[in-house]
């Protein structure tokens, strides 16, 4: 019989245990509760709340079994804590490690056993929740997530059991200190002052924990001139990881998360959790590292990481913002709000961001803020306009289509860039009723090109994610092209590649409702998430944009290049188009023509162009018999 091993932090996890004050309590039936609840779940006879003593177990709740506690040398629930999945043993009479276990050969006879740790509020596994059976049997993976969704329950309950005694205690401290004698009796429950002071999910102190610790980094720094930094981490869309995988994913990824910024900190740092998606650090200036503002890239590559999903990996990203002790502030709660301030302007720039504090950041979040006012009168006050950016075919040099991009000319600041105001709209939620301006401006004027006489090139429009997975959108197409009159054909959206991994069953439904109108569907920004082809072929597409940033690198980059020409014949393999974007020169169309790319869009052949203008290029277009065009545009202004 294997023994049990002794876990690396028994001494915590012991004091942990011990601090819950559940080893020999009486009954309750909220624990009984779900021991019955995980019998007739799973079928089994017995269901047992085990808590993993110095020498025995004891079972805080047990259904189907007599016997309160079982030495710990023979407990399976010993070996569970030991693993963070826990332990499934289909056949322990088979299982060499439990084969002569007293608990196989005698009473309870035990064949089957799985059991999911449970963890106290310092996370710190205690025991576990497990289920029996006298007969061999197996557990698929859905029926081990509901047997740790019991446990977690379990561990609920740990937790308000500590809050309740730390409460009391505290009352009746407060009692003694009234009492004029000095009597001191009693102290306040350590248990409250922990959870007060920490986040239950990670077990890292909270925001109120390390606003304390900036205020000593401060006096230190007044004692001994020590520099200190602090950054604020955001998880770049973890909201759409919740939606996607479900929250219990998504704890165990803030865990993970919280685990690799842990190993990195030095004796001194600190590290907390602010929120469901941010984590604040706090870094100090020592001997080997004197500038604390380098230890950021090694945190940013901790979190940066990829996620598997049933469509395929998706990219973890954060962003960070940072403020400097003493140069950004002598106050903590002014340190805090300038990593914050940081943070917000990081997120404006995209993901996987960085950017330190600067006086005048606080100057630009008022803009950011006078802009997202503003933006919500921009469409009734007429202030959008679209230009067309021509896309050519590289083969014969002739018009294969156009791109509708959003422009805004706000009446004080004037033209604002795209890269700016989109990203203002996406997180107000103003993208969606901008996404269907823009949508119908296009449609709009397909028509009013074709009522002109001119010939007609489809025109691609971009679809933001809440306007593909939150409206109704195969509707809304549908409408616009009965109403106008227009051959599908000549309707494309763009999705970007993190759009269509966000949620793949609905991107699948959704794709499908608008291919089944006839419009084209295309892929845009490839190569900057983390799809794959084998997802790809899921979805009915017929075009892939790729990202500009390897189309800029390919005419000095070997390893764009190939990655350029591995797409390219990917993408062939699968008969979809491929159109290369942000094209400036001569060296990156002969190399995209090396590559065999279909189309190219940039500055190469025209910079965007208004409504106007762009009748006029169709019209050269025309005059030249369909031929190919002739003389590139210089470079403008940035799309």
């Amino acid at each position: 019989m294997e023994r049990p091993r002794l876990p690396v932090d028994e001494a915590q996890r012991l004091a942990a245990l011990h601090a819950t004050r559940l080893l020999g309590s009486a009954p309750e039936e909220s624990y009984d509760r779900v021991t019955r609840t995980a019998t007739r779940l799973f079928g089994v006879p017995i269901a047992l709340v085990s808590l993993v003593d110095r020498d025995r177990q004891w079972f805080k709740s047990r259904t189907g079994l007599e016997t309160p506690e079982t030495p710990r040398d023979i407990s399976f629930c010993a070996h569970a804590i030991l693993a963070d999945e826990g332990l499934v043993v289909p056949d322990a009479a088979r299982d060499p490690r439990f084969a002569d276990n007293p608990l196989v050969t005698g009473e309870p006879h035990l064949r089957f056993y799985a059991g999911v740790p449970l963890y106290s509020v310092e996370r710190k596994k205690i025991g576990t929740l497990c289920i029996i059976d006298r007969r061999p049997r197996r557990l698929d993976l859905g029926q081990l997530d509901a047997l740790r969704d019991l446990a977690r329950m379990v561990e609920g309950l740990v937790y308000h059991r500590q809050l309740a005694m730390a409460a009391q205690s505290l009352s009746e401290r407060l009692q003694d200190l009234s009492v004029p004698d000095g009597d001191t009796r009693g102290t306040p429950g350590g248990e409250l002052a922990w959870l007060v002071a920490h986040d239950l999910l990670t077990g890292l102190p909270n925001r109120q924990a390390m606003l304390r610790a900036i205020g000593r980094s401060i006096a230190n720094w007044r004692a001994r001139r020590t520099p200190a930094l602090v950054a604020c981490i955001n998880i770049d869309r973890f909201k759409h990881f919740n939606e996607l995988l479900g929250h219990r994913a998504g704890d165990e990824i803030l865990m993970a998360i919280a685990t690799s910024l842990q190993a990195l900190l030095r004796e001194g740092d600190l590290l907390a959790r602010a929120g469901s998606d941010e984590f604040l650090v706090l870094l100090h200036a020592n001997g080997e590292d004197p500038a604390p503002e380098r230890a950021l890239e090694r945190l940013m590559a901790a979190t940066n990481r990829a996620v598997p999903t049933p469509g395929g990996e998706i990219a973890l990203t954060c962003c960070i913002g940072s403020a400097l002790l003493p140069r950004d502030g002598m106050d903590a709660d002014a340190l805090l709000n300038n990593a914050v301030t940081a943070l917000r302007h990081a997120k404006a720039q995209g993901r996987g961001a960085m950017v330190r504090y600067a006086p005048d950041l606080r100057t630009e979040q008022g803009r950011r803020l006078t802009l997202e006012s503003h933006l919500r009168r921009a469409i009734a006050q007429e202030e959008l306009f679209v230009e067309y950016q021509p896309k050519v075919e590289l083969r014969s040099d002739t018009l294969a289509g156009f791109e509708a991009l959003v422009r805004w000319r706000h009446p004080e600041y004037g033209v604002i860039a795209p890269d700016e105001f989109i990203p203002i709209a996406e997180e107000s939620g103003m993208i969606v009723p901008i996404g269907e301006w823009v949508l119908r401006s296009a449609v709009a004027q397909l028509a009013a090109w074709r009522d002109a006489g001119l010939p007609l090139a489809p025109v691609a429009v971009n679809l933001s994610a809440r306007q593909f997975l939150q409206s109704e959108v195969v509707e809304t197409v549908g409408g616009l092209l009965a109403e106008s009159g227009l051959a599908p054909g000549l309707l494309e959206l763009e999705l970007t590649e993190s759009v269509s991994m966000a949620d793949p069953e609905r991107s699948v439904v959704v794709m499908r409702g608008l291919g089944a109108l006839g419009v084209m569907l295309s892929i845009d920004d490839f190569g900057t998430g983390f799809s794959s082809f084998s997802y790809l072929r899921r979805l009915p597409l017929d075009k892939l944009k790729i990202d500009k940033s390897f189309v800029q690198d390919m005419a000095h980059s070997a390893e764009s290049s190939a990655i350029v020409q591995a797409i390219v014949a990917m993408a062939h393999r699968l008969k979809l188009a491929v159109i290369a974007e942000g094209v400036e020169n001569a060296d990156q169309v002969a190399a995209l023509r090396r590559a065999e790319c279909d189309q190219i869009q940039g500055f190469y052949y025209s910079r965007p162009l208004a409504a106007a203008d762009c009748a006029d290029f169709i019209r050269q277009y025309a005059a030249n018999g369909a031929g190919p065009l002739k003389t590139p545009q210089a470079p403008g202004l940035p799309i």
